[in-house]
């Protein structure tokens, strides 16, 4: 925490900007409830895929950000790729980590709760058989994610500690939307 006495950051994190999300929320309900966001993807030939995102829409007005975010995913070159990029499973492992992290941050941050570090290892496995269809038994997905979370603080007691642990599993997107599931509509081709 500074000492200056304008400053309103809580682990990095804008206060003043974070009360005025949520007041925004409770009290205007019906115009920010739904954040959109989009995310395209290219085929770069072998197993090469670049996806990025920019813009996403808030309450149904367009939200314009700077930059362009890009992501590069590949298979391992034991698995015939180039390696030039992550798998998309080892991104979903740490997207489901970053979730668990960034939720922890902002329930603590309104708590008030001061958090030294927070660091997630996640396995996964995936049976290959399923992927290439060799056994059209086994699921071509994850067949388990181990989460191991661990968050540090020296002023939070241990019943905070423990309070964030359920917090970031329960108030998490992507660790509910890997856990309970999720719609996925295929609208077609333009």
């Amino acid at each position: 925490m500074s000492d200056n006495p304008n400053d309103t950051r809580i682990n990095k994190v804008n206060t003043r900007m974070l009360k005025t999300m949520y007041e925004s929320l409770q009290n205007n309900p019906s115009a920010m409830t739904t954040a959109t966001f989009y995310v395209k993807s290219n085929w770069n030939g072998g197993f090469g895929v670049t996806s990025s995102s920019k813009n996403f829409s808030l309450g149904g007005r367009t939200m314009e950000r700077n930059t362009e975010y890009k992501m590069d995913y590949d298979f391992p070159i034991q698995f015939s790729g180039e390696g030039s990029g992550p798998t998309v499973c080892e991104v979903c492992m740490g997207s489901v980590a970053a979730c668990l992290i960034q939720t922890i941050g902002v329930h603590a941050t309104s708590r008030g709760i001061l958090i030294d570090s927070i660091n997630v290892d996640v396995e996964g496995d995936v049976n290959l058989r399923g992927f290439t269809g060799i056994d059209s038994s086994v699921r071509p997905g994850a067949q388990q994610f181990r989460v191991n979370l661990n968050i540090n603080s020296n002023t939070a007691s241990k019943e905070q500690i423990d309070e964030l642990y359920e917090i970031g599993k329960k108030f998490s997107p992507a660790f509910d939307t890997l856990t309970n599931g999720t719609s996925v509509v295929m609208v077609g081709s333009e």
